[in-house]
């Protein structure tokens, strides 16, 4: 894969500073004395009194889990967490942005603040505000917490979702080397769907091995000879190779519900209609491969199979450098700064583009590729040509040409993301008795998206015009230099007419590249306010902790596309709109606080009776278009939390946590988008689509179709119609509250037992949503006419509601009119004890780590008034509000650790559940009613065979679990006719060595 030369340059420039800086760091620390290690506690800033038990629910991963699963992309981990929901990950290709993000509770990734030892992330790009997870040195995670529900008093916006904080080993010694090779390997042979691939005639997958991985880390530290002081330097490289969808046997064909002839088992390789497909005046027709113009009727043999060559797993290369250190410069006064740097290349490819728009363009009536085709003539019986047409040379406009791009090939979008990360800081204690941090962080990220093989839609109408000059040979009418006639009318010889130098003139590369800064200075400072004789009579011992601080914040993102890119309605055929320029930032200054009350302590009945509370306050300024605005915010947070005993303790909060909206939603300008619609049971997706419509006539009428189009509407090719998108520089920030209320139990009885249980309700107001879902418009407006919905929908000419036309389809601009609410509970359980105790001698000892999520509600209200949509044990397009088209009523993680008796070995088997989901569509397909529940086993086993060197070997998804089917999965995380990055496509394999010395 190839590395930018300024990459290379950047890559070695970081390599000599923090080698530099190692250097420096030792030198100086020859003379320095020892300090005391960082307290990181996620959900308060405040250390006065580490021993008391949190108030706040916080899952906790140890690094040990990283080794155990093959963890590579630390977004494999966290999403088998039971309060994460997948986000962009590895298995995105269609509406990949080259990032990995983590979804708390399934509220969005723009709703979940991620931490690298407390401090926040910046853009993850400049197609993405959320935070990309690529940045987290996977080696280097000592452990992650993720704590759920609002936190935004504490940390600041986007703290609605939680919090993912990983914290990394400090004072790390010696020299630690890994590598790791893995692959995925899938069988195949499923009955069910090899039925249907033979019937649509496809190639039917043999057993593969595919998606090899190498990864190789090495980590350095060194501690001060008089303790001070450590630095640690870290590097690590990835080598990713693709996965695609022909490779397995439930996504070799795009599904669909079918009955017909070419169909198996309720299912069809339904595909594209894409394909050789023409239309006008005349109806539609179909191009055999002998060049034969016949009726266009569907079905395998006219639809084009446009899921075969997509990814499940982008190829991908990436190089991360990091390092750390702290020095004691005197006694409770430390030094410290971290830098990072990260670079990351990937591969989207998809289906060969097209030229796709379903009556957008026009052609001369003399063309002479359209005239005397075999079967029905393309320029009378079709395109509605005249014999005085032809005689003039006239045109005609509203025709459709659409033949797939199979002699150029898929569409590739290579994504190159590198990101550079510092901070320092200086934190100490003054007056004995007040603990400072005084920080400054900068992070800047370069990101360039370079997309081939799609069409320039302006050379393609160019080269559609086409004559003949008099000689016999067929030229474009333009003259344009370069300009050759695209000839999709005739296949001389059952061969393709398609000529290279017609794709070299059609065919183009589109560029966006960008960049995000963010620049924060912080401090804070805080005491015991018991040293000042403030504490309660009843808990006199136990002080009282107070924070106060400050911080100054800016964002800043810049994305530019090129020129082409940027035409109304999209200067190429497959990409559904124009990609338009965005610019802009967002300012903020806060003021914040925090406040521990031990009330009760050490009293019969009251083990202990803590108050907390939390406040901050943010005032931001918004800049981007020529267009500034200003607003405020308060976030706050109460918690309590009582133990009658020691072993026992109840606990509850709430939280007003608030999200500012980002340069994106802000600043972006109009767009349009491609969303899906649900597929109903007679194989259409418009439901005033087809001869006999699923829709009464008076339904129909409410969304525009006329009297003279009632049975003749053209359907929604592939399910996707079109959006206009855009921003709203005049968006406020959305509120959330949560609540949560529950107990921790640690009997003394049962040694090694530990369970907690909380229940936990959140709700999310003034959610910035893209305007109403097109699923929700559509439905509404055929069930009540009512205009909040009908005036947002426009249909073309023919009535349809295809993509590819300006201005058809649906309006759906950013704005504060949404409400998004989830609740549940979750249940962690932890259990160690020696086998012994059971009666078996010299056997060992065993830990399990349980954890599970109960989701009773995920309710998502797209408008004031409406009563919303509950996804909560569902699935489907109308709950695909935040990138969470799935949402199981139940999921857990279940960790069995055996320690053996034969040293240095370890033998782990996790147990990851999700729950089935149905179809939240009206009226599914027999055959997409449900995704039932998946049971996955994950076995793993390491060995320290010599001092210091640990091997170690795991199989995920032992059993070949293979994933459940939905003919509506949609992109961007809907992919191959399941959700890859949910349900596993294969088996995980992986062999790693570790060596420390």
């Amino acid at each position: 894969m190839r590395r930018t030369l300024k990459s290379k340059f950047l890559l070695s420039t970081i390599m000599g500073g923090v080698m530099a800086s190692a250097g420096m760091t030792a030198a100086m620390a020859q003379d320095a004395t020892a300090d005391e290690d960082e307290v990181i506690v996620t959900g308060s800033r405040l250390n006065v009194n580490p021993n008391l038990t949190a108030a706040n629910p916080v899952l906790t991963v140890d690094d040990s889990e990283i080794s155990f699963r093959g963890t590579v992309n630390i977004e494999d981990l966290t999403n088998n967490l039971p309060q994460v929901f997948a986000g962009q990950a590895a298995e995105v290709s269609n509406g990949s942005s080259g990032t990995s993000t983590l979804n708390l509770r399934g509220l969005g990734a723009v709703r979940t603040l991620t931490l690298i030892d407390g401090r926040r992330l910046p853009y993850g790009s400049s197609q993405t505000t959320a935070v990309n997870l690529d940045l987290i040195p996977t080696n280097l995670v000592e452990r992650v917490e993720i704590l759920t529900g609002g936190a935004s008093a504490v940390y600041g916006s986007d703290a609605i979702g939680g919090v993912a904080n990983f914290i990394l080993k400090r004072d790390f010694e010696g020299v630690e080397l890994d590598a790791q090779y893995s692959f995925e390997q899938n069988s195949n042979g499923i009955d069910l769907y090899d039925d249907v691939l033979r019937a649509g005639g496809q190639p039917v997958p043999d057993s593969v091995t595919d998606g090899e991985q190498i990864n190789l880390a090495a980590t350095i530290g060194v501690n001060s000879a008089d303790g001070r002081g450590n630095v640690t330097i870290h590097g690590s490289y990835q080598n990713r190779e693709e996965i695609v969808q022909a490779n397995r046997s439930f996504s070799a064909c795009t599904l669909g519900a079918s009955t017909g002839a070419s169909s198996a088992n309720g299912f069809g390789c339904v595909g594209s209609g894409n394909f050789r497909l023409f239309a006008g005046p005349g109806g539609l027709a179909f191009q055999q491969e002998d060049g034969t113009i016949i009726p266009y009727v569907g079905g395998p043999a006219q639809t084009f199979n446009f899921g075969a060559s997509n990814f499940f797993q982008r190829p991908a290369e990436r190089v991360t450098i990091f390092g750390k250190g702290h020095y004691e410069i005197f006694d409770g006064h430390e030094l410290f700064a971290d830098i990072s740097y990260v670079n990351n290349f990937s591969d989207a490819q998809i289906a060969p583009s097209a030229s796709f728009g379903f009556g957008a363009y026009q052609i001369n009536c003399d063309n002479p590729l359209i005239n005397g085709t075999p079967g029905l003539n393309l320029a009378t019986d079709v395109y509605g040509c005249t014999a005085a047409d032809i005689a003039a040379g006239n045109d005609v406009g509203g025709i459709t040409a659409s033949h797939r791009n199979v002699e150029g090939g898929s569409r590739n979008s290579r994504l190159e993301n590198e990101a550079l990360r510092m901070s320092f800081g200086l934190r100490g204690t003054l007056a004995d008795s007040w603990d400072y941090e005084l920080f400054t962080q900068f992070s800047r990220t370069n990101d360039e998206s370079i997309s081939t093989n799609d069409f320039v839609i302006a050379n393609l109408q160019d080269a559609f015009f086409a004559v003949d000059d008099g000689n016999g040979n067929v030229v474009c009418r333009s003259g344009n230099p370069g300009c050759v006639p695209y000839n999709v009318f005739t296949r001389p010889g059952g061969q393709t007419g398609v000529t290279q130098a017609a794709l070299d003139y059609i065919q183009g590369i589109g560029i966006v590249s960008g960049e995000t800064e963010q620049l924060v200075f912080g401090g804070n400072a805080q005491t015991n306010l018991s040293d000042y004789g403030i504490a309660s009579p009843w808990a006199p011992d136990t002080g009282v902790g107070l924070l106060v601080g400050a911080e100054w914040r800016e964002d800043t993102l810049n994305a530019t596309p090129d020129q082409i890119s940027q035409i109304p309605g999209g200067g190429f055929t497959g990409v559904g709109g124009a990609t338009l320029p965005v610019q802009g930032s967002v300012q903020v200054f806060e003021l914040f606080g925090e406040l521990e009350v031990p009330i009760v302590t050490g009293m019969a009945g009251i083990h202990e009776l803590v108050f907390n509370g939390q406040y901050r306050y943010s005032d931001y300024d918004t800049d981007g278009n020529g267009v500034q605005n200003s607003f405020s915010t308060d976030a706050y947070g109460l918690q309590l939390r009582y133990a009658p005993v020691e072993e026992l303790t109840f606990r509850g909060q709430f939280q007003r946590a608030v999200r500012a909206p980002g340069v994106i939603e802000l600043f972006t300008g109009q767009n349009t988008n491609l969303p899906n619609l649900n597929q109903l049971p007679n194989g259409l997706f418009d439901p005033c689509a087809g001869p006999t419509p699923a829709a009464s006539a008076a339904a129909c009428a409410n969304t525009g179709v006329t009297a003279a189009q009632y049975g003749s509407v053209p359907d929604v090719i592939a399910g996707q119609t079109q959006s206009l998108t855009g921003g709203n520089p005049l968006l406020n920030p959305e509120v959330s509250d949560t609540y949560t209320l529950g107990l921790v139990f640690t009997p003394t009885f049962v040694d090694g037992l530990n369970i907690t249980v909380d229940y936990f309700d959140i709700t999310v107001e003034d959610f910035i949503n893209a305007g109403i879902p097109s699923q929700t418009v559509l439905d509404n407006c055929l069930a009540t006419g009512d205009a909040t919905f009908c005036s947002l929908i426009t249909r073309d000419a023919l009535g349809s509601l295809n993509s590819g036309q300006a201005g058809v389809g649906f309006q759906s601009t950013n704005i504060n009119i949404a409400e998004l609410s989830t609740s549940g509970f979750d249940v962690q359980v932890g259990y160690q004890f020696d086998l012994a105790g059971m009666g078996a001698e010299n056997a060992g000892d065993f830990a399990l780590q349980y954890a599970g999520t109960f989701t009773e509600e995920f309710n998502f209200v797209p408008f004031p008034g409406d009563a919303g949509t509950d996804c909560a044990g569902f699935f489907g397009n109308a709950c695909d509000v935040a990138n969470t088209p799935v949402v199981p009523s139940y999921r857990h993680r279940a960790i069995f650790t055996w320690n053996t008796p034969v040293d240095g070995l370890q033998v782990n088997t996790t147990w990851r559940h999700y729950s089935g989901v149905d179809n939240i569509g009206a009226n599914p397909a027999p055959v997409d009613t449900d995704l039932p529940a998946q049971d996955y086993v994950d076995l793993a086993a390491s060995y320290e065979f010599m001092e210091g060197i640990t091997g170690r070997v795991g199989v995920n998804n032992l059993f070949l679990e293979q994933p459940p089917v939905s003919i509506s999965a949609g992109p961007p995380l809907g992919n191959g006719n399941t959700f890859p990055t949910i349900y596993d496509t294969g088996r995980f394999i992986f062999f790693g060595l570790n060596t420390k010395f």
